[in-house]
């Protein structure tokens, strides 16, 4: 229950990049997880990422990128900033959880169904196509450097960039 409506999420658990979805029934939301402590599972998460922009299914669905284990603070190999800047690179929503503790699951499940809800509205309104250019992608290095240089200039300065917050916040679009 959430905002007064009554929802039921069902995940699909794919594990490999060679499977394919099932375009005649896509799902409503990608939910891309990859564990804080490990680097190759960072680097398939951007992979399974730029094959869903690739193939074209996050036009009118949301994508959320989710970093596990972050109760494992001191084997860390993925720093948050990381995570928010492949996050941003791609359009999708950030969070970092811990599913061991149960620690931001809540947040996470309200999230996805937020996302849900409010790309369906999007692209409601805008008559079934994105809002924003359909080539927003094909210039994945220029926004990746682009999400580097913020993430040093927040580094050197402290301030965190508005465009990182955004993308954590998973009740807007």
């Amino acid at each position: 229950m959430l905002n007064g409506e009554e929802s039921e999420l069902y995940f699909v658990n794919c594990t490999s990049t060679k499977e394919e979805i099932d375009r005649s029934e896509p799902p409503d939301a990608f939910v891309v997880i990859y564990s804080v402590v490990d680097k190759a599972s960072f680097q398939k998460a951007e992979q399974e990422l730029a094959r869903l922009i690739d193939s074209d299914m996050l036009r009118a669905r949301p994508a959320l990128l989710v970093g596990n284990k972050i109760d494992l603070a001191r084997s860390r190999a993925v720093s948050t900033q990381d995570g928010k800047c492949l996050a941003c690179t791609y359009k999708a929503k950030f969070i970092e959880v811990s599913v061991g503790i149960n620690h931001n699951v809540d947040e996470l499940l309200v999230g996805i169904l937020n996302q849900i809800r409010l790309k369906r509205q999007q692209y409601s309104a805008d008559g079934g196509r994105e809002s924003s250019p359909a080539h927003w992608y094909k210039s994945r290095g220029v926004v990746r450097a682009s999400m580097k240089a913020r993430q040093m200039l927040t580094w050197i300065f402290g301030k965190e960039d508005s465009k990182f917050k955004n993308c954590e916040n998973l009740h807007v679009l």
